[in-house]
């Protein structure tokens, strides 16, 4: 049984002095009732101040893809503070490292011909929008239901318009269940809703549709290529390629969010995993190994509109040095022989998942581990052989037992995020399994 005493007390003065917690939505994204509060990390494991013991496989919600304070990049990190600036002004003063670090992206990545960087994920789909609108003329951008690009007003949540004759614009409705849109808020801006159409993801019809009576209008199509943020839905076989054909046709620009795909995936992202390229992508969390760092890649004669100042893009830290330095290591480590860490947490993954997999069995619990390397999903209810592609295949998971397992490992020691998403790291170990699956098995049999 977890001690909790400090973590309690620490509570009590965590809720007196901030409005919730650091990230919310509309469901919580604790496992316990109270907080728990980290004092140190190492690895794949982290230690709250009662002394409590944990694997992280939330990790960070995707940023810790090295684990905690790897030694090369905690090395790289003090050399820098060592000897120059975390901050040298943005625009205005440079290091060396800027170029090596968009050498190394536009090496790696399939569509990247220039590079902008910025500081979130959430900044860097902003900034692929604007660039597109400024590229094509056109106001309005596709988006699709259940994909994440951040919190700002004309991209957060939002649900299906189920009048088929009227313009796909996103409905915000304050009764909807929280789960049906995890992420509606008050407080938007009056024309938020007017800026994008959201669309059935995997529905080709429908896309088509939209593409042939407003795609003049449209700029961009930006969309998660794996929706990593639920449930690790996949593209159809062809889909990817098919929107390709049509932003082609059509002059939209292809827009893929890699900001958790890039780098976890593999060195080349989505867009390398299903051989299919956008014109920009954006990227941000595993790229810089922890630290706050994104970046928007793409066509150049995109890009290139920030170079003569008809698009703008300016902020303080874009391009700072602690997270340029904290980049160029982290793809540094990703790098090494040929990419041998992903070889090696493809192996640790694939143990963790066949042992989960079979003590479901054990127990009689029908599971659906949705995998993509370096994150996989927890799904109770589904065959394990169903491969999820929409929302509709969801509707049959047991949400109960998925929320009850998550929440019950946490007491066991094992930190998943919410709704059963697991982060993999490359600090990830065998003796990490053998403990997780222990656990996992006491939780199934009590569930």
């Amino acid at each position: 049984m977890l001690k909790m005493d400090k973590n309690q007390k620490l509570t009590e003065k965590f809720n007196q002095v901030f409005p919730g917690g650091h990230s919310n939505f509309r469901v919580p994204l604790e496992a316990m009732e109270n907080r728990i509060f980290v004092e140190r990390a190492e690895g794949s494991h982290v230690w709250d101040v009662d002394g409590n013991e944990y694997i992280d496989f939330q990790g960070a919600m995707g940023p810790n893809l090295l684990g905690h304070r790897h030694p090369e990049y905690v090395k790289g990190l003090k050399d820098l503070l060592d000897t120059s600036s975390t901050c040298v002004g943005s625009g205005v003063l440079h290091t060396p490292e800027d170029v090596e670090v968009a050498e190394t992206l536009i090496r790696l990545i399939p569509c990247a011909e220039r590079v902008k960087f910025c500081l979130s994920g959430s900044e860097a789909v902003q900034m692929a929008i604007r660039l597109a609108r400024a590229y094509t003329g056109r106001p309005y951008f596709v988006r699709f239901a259940g994909h994440y690009h951040g919190w700002f007003d004309n991209i957060l949540g939002g649900l299906l318009d189920p009048n088929p004759s009227a313009e796909p614009f996103a409905v915000y409705d304050p009764n909807s269940d929280p789960w049906d849109d995890l992420a509606f808020t008050h407080g938007r801006g009056p024309t938020a809703d007017k800026e994008s159409f959201l669309l059935p993801w995997n529905d080709l019809d429908a896309l088509e549709a939209t593409i042939e009576k407003y795609g003049d209008q449209i700029a961009i199509i930006h969309f998660e290529a794996v929706v990593c943020n639920h449930f690790n839905l996949l593209p159809h076989p062809g889909y990817l390629e098919r929107i390709r054909e049509l932003c082609t046709k059509h002059g939209i620009v292809m827009s893929i969010d890699e900001v958790i795909t890039g780098f976890r995936l593999g060195l080349s992202g989505a867009q390398g995993r299903f051989g299919v390229t956008p014109d920009l992508a954006t990227f941000g969390k595993a790229m810089a190994g922890g630290l706050p760092f994104s970046a928007v890649v793409g066509k150049a004669e995109i890009m290139d509109q920030l170079r003569d100042r008809g698009v703008l893009g300016p902020g303080t830290f874009n391009g700072y040095p602690l997270g340029m330095r904290a980049a160029l290591t982290t793809l540094k480590i990703l790098e090494k022989d040929d990419g041998a860490c992903y070889k090696e947490m493809d192996r640790v993954q694939k143990m963790l998942e066949d042992g989960l997999q079979e003590i479901a069995g054990k127990h009689g619990k029908t599971l659906r581990i949705q995998s993509e390397r370096g994150v996989f999903f927890t799904a109770f209810g589904i065959d394990k052989d169903k491969v999820l592609y929409t929302e509709e295949e969801l509707m049959t998971i047991d949400l109960e037992t998925t929320l009850g397992f998550w929440a019950a490992m946490a007491q066991e020691g094992i930190l998943v995020l919410a709704g059963g998403r697991w982060y993999m790291s490359i600090a990830h170990t065998d003796k990490d399994v053998e403990t997780t699956l222990q656990a996992a098995d006491k939780v199934m049999e009590a569930l």
